[in-house]
């Protein structure tokens, strides 16, 4: 029996020990060569660790390490992380800590050189922890702690690395990006100690300023912008807009769900169309593409109210929540959603010219797909859905900028996007310019 024959699929709360436990089980009744497994002591295991991250068959590094150590001035420390970020220009480095004090300073270490930290609640000093070295050649090395000591050992084995790998990945999907997890600590207190808060983190964490600026992008979305509303007529580029800013900030590891609500409004049109006589839908007519009229705006309400149950739904969970929506009555709009999630929102109004609005109309004409795969059948709805020209003519005939610029409560967290250029280029610019009109006053107070 082969060494790749011993190995079964690790299930979702399978422990790291019993893992280890299973291989080395598994070694003493096989008679595995011994070139499969190398013991080094605790003097060498660092050295060890740095000549494998050096060698040009590895390009990726994936490092469980509950006690991540911060460099201090340790040369071996320096190289070791110098090398990680050469590493991460390949193909990545990904690492999981716990939250001690003295990991989270190593972490925003690793934060400054660009490799993506995560942290795990559920880490403890006594954890294995491992490093997962892949590329054409494949390292496993692993550190089980053991009554206060260290007991390194490496494995050159890709079927031991699949086992490490399952269990990896699945603590990551659980665990929080460090500058996340930093930014929620900074959240705790009151409003009015918050710059002495920021201080007495970046003391405390010895956080350069890269990683602090990090922290800081996720703080200021976190307190002031956790809906981000997008608004405007059809035709505009509100979709463009929505999805450009949710690409941003999943580029600094924010968690993002993008709302829209046609899918909404799509599914209380089904519920006209095939009859179900529940009352839903009431309003609605079938038009041709796959597309539907209403006559009133009041009949896309119930699609409006369902879309603001899941924006609350996610502040429980603390995501970012992109919401987009076109409305003749941009303000009663919004009122749906409920004063405390206005007071916590920033709203981006999406504007373009008639003469633009209409020809990207008349672009547009996705029909919806539908699959079906046995008893299941599944619709999915394009951003680039039909609008029928009397809705568009009728519904939605005027801009309403002016009128939310005039409301006190919301004319200082709404910022303008103007979309008449074709470029994406033009677009992405503007919302850069967004991200940092809401990241700026944290940075200011960071500086006080």
């Amino acid at each position: 029996m082969n060494w790749s024959q011993l190995l079964v699929p690790v299930t979702s709360g399978v422990s790291v020990a019993l893992i280890v436990a299973t291989v080395r089980f598994l070694w003493r009744r096989t008679r595995l060569p011994t070139g499969l497994s190398q013991r080094m002591t605790r003097r060498n295991y660092l050295a060890e660790m740095l000549v494998i991250a050096k060698n040009d068959n590895v390009d990726r590094l994936d490092a469980l390490v509950p006690n991540l150590l911060p460099a201090q001035g340790s040369p071996v420390l320096v190289a070791i992380q110098e090398s990680w970020t050469q590493l991460n220009g390949r193909r990545g480095v990904r690492v999981i800590t716990r939250t001690e004090p003295t990991s989270l300073t190593a972490g925003a270490e690793l934060l400054t050189a660009g490799i993506e930290v995560r942290v795990s609640r559920a880490l403890t000093a006594d954890h294995l922890s491992y490093h997962l070295f892949s590329g054409s050649e494949h390292h496993t090395v692993l550190n089980r702690r053991n009554g206060g000591k260290d007991r390194p050992e490496r494995l050159d084995e890709i079927s031991a690395a699949k086992v490490f790998r399952s269990h990896f990945d699945e603590t990551w999907s659980e665990s929080e990006p460090l500058e996340s997890f930093l930014a929620g600590e900074l959240l705790a207190g009151p409003d009015s100690g918050l710059a002495d808060r920021i201080r007495e983190q970046r003391a405390a964490y010895q956080l350069p300023a890269k990683a602090e600026d990090a922290i800081l992008r996720h703080l200021a979305f976190r307190h002031r912008a956790p809906v981000v509303f997008v608004t405007g007529l059809p035709g505009a580029g509100k979709s463009l807009v929505r999805r450009a800013l949710a690409e941003e900030l999943r580029r600094w590891r924010m968690q993002v769900d993008e709302l829209n609500d046609y899918v909404y409004a799509f599914e209380e049109f089904l519920h006209a169309l095939m009859l179900f006589g529940d009352g839903r839908g009431a309003g609605f007519s079938a038009q041709q593409g796959g597309a539907f009229q209403v006559e009133r705006e009041d009949d896309l309400r119930p699609a409006l109210h369902t879309l603001g149950h899941r924006v609350w739904e996610n502040r429980r969970s603390n995501p970012i929540t992109i919401v987009e929506f076109a409305r003749a009555d941009t303000i009663g709009a919004l009122q749906v959603f409920g004063d405390e999630v206005l007071a916590a929102s920033q709203i981006i109004h999406v504007r373009a010219s008639d003469t633009k609005r209409s020809a990207r109309l008349a672009r547009r004409g996705e029909p919806p797909k539908i699959s079906v795969a046995g008893q299941s059948i599944s619709l999915e709805v394009s951003d680039e859905h039909r609008l029928p020209s009397n809705a568009a003519d009728t519904l939605y005939s005027r801009d309403d900028f002016a009128l939310l610029k005039a409301q006190k409560n919301i004319a200082n967290r709404l910022f303008l996007v103007e979309n008449d250029a074709e470029e994406k280029a033009h677009v992405d610019e503007q919302v850069t310019a967004f991200v940092e009109a809401v990241v700026r006053p944290y940075r200011v107070l960071a500086r006080t």
